[in-house]
């Protein structure tokens, strides 16, 4: 969600309180993950990002993955979720995309 004023030199009015995100130090690091499943039921959907090791594929076929987190979500904030994915994405391949044009080109 964007907060700029979208040029306009008039100050935004006042939204109410903010929510202030605190990342705890031993969460900041982060967790990598190259998978993701996602399951529902009728409470809730829940995402589990995996690290897979697809370079560790037995002789079935079978890649082993490693759960590294759980995200368990209400059905009421799943389409938030998805909505701020998205626009974020979006943001993503903007940025990328301009970055790219031969006029921003570093020699």
């Amino acid at each position: 969600m964007d907060e700029s004023n979208g040029g306009n030199n008039h100050p935004q009015a006042p939204r109410g309180p903010q929510v202030k995100v605190n990342v705890p130090p031993e969460v900041q690091r982060g967790v990598y993950a190259n998978m993701a499943r996602v399951n529902h039921s009728e409470f809730e959907f829940s995402i589990d990002f995996a690290n897979a090791d697809f370079a560790g594929q037995d002789q079935e076929g079978n890649i082993p993955a490693v759960v590294v987190a759980r995200l368990m979500v209400s059905h009421e904030f799943m389409p938030h979720l998805l909505d701020a994915l998205q626009e974020n994405y979006g943001r993503f391949l903007t940025r990328r995309d301009i970055e790219g044009l031969p006029e921003t080109d570093e020699p």
